[in-house]
């Protein structure tokens, strides 16, 4: 019983030489080099499961990067309003027009300075998080605004 059958494909001489020297390098046969990569070919699955693991790594690390600055943004604001209750009287209703006329005006400060730090390259999460590799000092991070 015959297990194989021969067929006879025809290859540039640049592919037949780069094939010779894969095989002897590998230490086996060009028929075997030839049937791996055509099983490999035919199924599919091989580059296409690399490809997918690479992007499955590389979105794992991404959300584990996200979760980190999420929870670190969520603490930070938690603190935030709690001094901010702790500091923040009452305003009394006669001020109250004049209050929120300044609490726009320096919310718009806020805003030009946020996207003059974003603009800048700084972000908030990276700049908090403990896993900093050669980022400058935390007094350089800061602008002057």
């Amino acid at each position: 019983m015959k297990t194989r059958d021969q067929i006879f494909p025809y290859l540039t001489p640049a592919l037949r030489k780069r094939l010779r020297l894969y095989a002897s390098r590998r230490g086996a046969t060009e028929s075997s080099v030839v049937e791996r990569a055509l099983v490999d070919y035919l199924d599919g699955d091989v580059t296409d499961r690399a490809l997918i693991l690479r992007r499955l790594d590389r979105l794992s690390r991404g959300l584990t990067t996200a979760q980190r600055d999420v929870e670190l943004l969520a603490q930070g604001f938690g603190v935030f309003v709690q001094l901010w209750f702790a500091h923040t009287p009452r305003i009394a209703d006669d001020a109250r027009a004049a209050a929120e006329k300044e609490a726009l005006r320096r919310y718009s400060q806020f805003l030009d300075h946020v996207v003059s730090e974003i603009a800048a390259g700084r972000r908030f999460a990276r700049d908090a998080s403990s896993d900093q590799t050669d980022d400058p000092e935390p007094s350089d991070r800061r602008s002057k605004t």
